[in-house]
């Protein structure tokens, strides 16, 4: 079993989904009780925008392992693709209900909690803004409806002279600097990474980390211009953004580095 997952693992490495494909599906025969399989044969078929039948095995797992979190967090990453976005919302709640600190649900959840609101007609920057000063997706539509975060005409642009990837600086409360904090005061192992303009697979954006420690996962926004990279050891995300903070990486000019909001405002 474990030389069949090696197996698979390299080739997922390697970006030949199609060759870890094979691989899984032949584990999958032979241990059909073994979750871990049909979460990476989920996560092929994701890659491979084949969602029906990633949602498929996602769906296997969470009826048959149902205490297995990767399932549910597996479910709402296919469905948000697909922009079921409020099926996805149930699902990383209920992964957050297995493990209610898993950062990579934590923040995914955020992300779905803020296409849930851009649907309903509102800005990035007023959806995000609404989600930092609520306890809830019931209290940032709350604020949205009262009309209390005007709107920015956009939360990124191209600077004309550089490369980087640029924000508008909204009004954040005093202790908005705990996000670039290199003392990493909560302890946090996911780093959210920033100015992300080149094209990256996932694996690349975790080999720019992996000397810094040992990296469980790592995702490439691509449409956001930026990354997650979540770290096994706090100690980990710590030395990776003092070493990093506003250096070029992987051709990535002055990259930004800070610790996810939810996890520091704890929103």
């Amino acid at each position: 079993m474990d030389e069949l997952g090696e197996k698979g693992y390299q080739k997922c490495i390697l970006d030949d989904w199609v060759g870890a494909l094979a691989i899984w599906d032949e584990a999958i025969k032979r241990f059909p009780k073994e979750k871990r399989f049909y979460n990476n044969r989920a996560l092929c078929y994701f890659h491979r925008k084949e969602y029906m039948r990633a949602l498929a095995d996602a769906r296997y797992m969470t009826s048959h392992f149902p205490e297995y979190i990767r399932g549910h967090f597996r479910e709402g990453e296919v469905l948000c693709a697909m922009g079921s976005h409020e099926e996805a919302y149930k699902c990383y709640q209920r992964a957050l209900k297995l493990n209610p600190s898993c950062t990579e649900a934590l923040n995914e959840l955020a992300e779905v909690q803020i296409q849930m609101l851009c649907k309903k007609g509102y800005s990035r920057y007023q959806a995000g803004r609404a989600m930092e000063l609520a306890d809830d997706l019931k209290g940032a539509e709350s604020i949205l409806h009262a009309g209390l975060i005007s709107s920015r005409d956009s939360e990124k642009y191209f600077s004309e002279d550089e490369d980087t990837v640029q924000a508008p600086t909204p009004d954040l409360p005093p202790s908005a600097d705990l996000r670039e904090d290199p003392t990493n005061p909560k302890k946090c192992c996911t780093l959210w990474v920033g100015n992300i303009t080149e094209k990256m697979t996932d694996q690349q954006v975790a080999n720019c980390f992996k000397k810094f420690g040992e990296v469980k996962s790592a995702k490439h926004c691509a449409e956001r211009f930026c990354a997650f990279v979540n770290f096994a050891h706090h100690e980990s995300a710590t030395k990776a953004m003092v070493a990093l903070q506003g250096k070029d990486l992987a051709g990535n000019k002055k990259v930004i580095l800070r610790w996810p909001d939810k996890l520091i405002y704890g929103k």
